[in-house]
């Protein structure tokens, strides 16, 4: 039962960082967000860093992975305890867009990270794992760089950055990657672990999130965003959400169930149901979206982005139901030239300057 392990480190992993930021600013009864922001030590990018769960010794913490400011290495770090570990690259992992990381307890009980990136030099995604260590600060231990790509498949590419989830029901630890594909379509595909220690995973031919939203085709010019919502039996619902393509356009999402027992349902393919708009959400850049109890918890979904002008970032919630009107992220270094990232209640902006900082921003609500 890995997955309901995940969900509930998460939780205590985010409420950690979420307290420890309230700490360090406490917010006013009339604020949701905490007044500071500080930022993550010494890590520097210039795009949006991907935020994971991360699990070690049986205490919860939480994984960021960038891109760096001055270079294409990719770059990663956890805190647990309130501490974080020493910046390292993940070998032979280089992009020049955003990342994505999601943490998963693999086929042989360890806990993981899966990191997903565009290619530097061409738009090949790839991936690689890192298995969990028990040495305080010890670095991940990483498979080499392998495609999603299935030969033949000439629509597993992309000129932005992936997004990744782990769905809470899947068999087989069942990983989605989503995308902008070619011709700018939202695209997926999905994976299922494999290999002699069950690190790798093979990956299904991609498939395209077709059909029309309330506004445009299912095109997009940013990166799409993957958080799931569990209700009554443990039955989930899985998200994408993406900004509809072109400048200033709107965010737009679909679903599909996954169900507790079953899973996802299909096969190499899942259906998905195009829910139209996300109410007022208009965006310059792909959003974030998380649940506020990650990475499948019963709590309200998040979606986050820059607003369609000016730097200031905005928040919308769904209760399953319904959304409400979007508000803006409150407190210190809250405007950002790119999308922010979101995990749970913690979200972290790029700084919109040339610092390159990484700053910290906890929800209170």
């Amino acid at each position: 039962m890995r997955h309901p392990k995940s969900r509930l480190v998460a939780a205590a992993a985010v409420a950690g960082t979420v307290c420890a930021l309230a700490a360090a600013g406490a917010a006013s009864a009339s604020t949701v967000w905490s007044k500071s922001a500080p930022a993550i030590p010494h890590s520097y990018t210039n795009a949006t860093p991907g935020l994971g769960s991360f699990f070690q010794n049986n205490v919860s913490g939480t994984f960021v992975v960038w891109k760096g400011q001055l270079s294409s290495d990719v770059y990663y770090r956890y805190k647990v305890n309130g501490k974080w570990s020493p910046v390292r690259a993940i070998p032979g992992a280089h992009t020049n867009s955003s990342p994505a990381a999601a943490f998963y307890t693999n086929a042989q009980s360890k806990a993981s990270e899966f990191v997903a990136w565009k290619a530097l030099h061409s738009n090949t995604i790839f991936y690689a794992t890192g298995l969990i260590g028990s040495g305080r600060n010890s670095a991940l231990s990483w498979t080499s760089a392998r495609s999603i790509a299935v030969k033949g498949d000439k629509l597993a590419f992309s000129d932005t950055g992936p997004s990744v989830l782990f769905p809470l029901n899947s068999p087989n630890g069942r990983v989605i990657v989503s995308w902008r594909g070619p011709g700018h379509h939202v695209r997926y595909e999905l994976g299922t672990e494999s290999g002699k220690y069950k690190r790798l995973f093979n990956f299904d031919a991609s498939q395209w999130i077709s059909g029309n939203t309330a506004t445009l085709n299912t095109q997009t010019s940013g990166a799409p965003s993957l958080a799931e919502q569990v209700g009554s039996g443990g039955n989930g619902l899985v998200y994408v959400f993406w900004k509809a393509d072109g400048a200033g356009k709107a965010i737009s999402y679909a679903s599909t169930p996954d169900l507790a027992g079953t899973g996802l349902t299909g096969s190499k393919t899942v259906k998905w149901t195009l829910l139209g708009q996300v109410p007022g959400a208009v965006s310059t850049s792909g959003p974030a979206a998380s649940n506020l109890v990650p990475t499948h918890g019963n709590g309200a979904l998040m979606v986050a982005y820059k607003g369609p002008s000016g730097d200031f970032i905005r928040y919308q919630l769904f209760n399953g139901t319904s959304w409400t009107s979007y508000a803006f992220v409150t407190g210190k270094d809250r405007t950002t030239a790119i999308g922010p990232a979101l995990l749970g209640r913690l979200l972290v902006n790029d700084s919109p300057t040339s610092n390159g900082l990484m700053y910290q921003h906890g929800y209170t609500g």
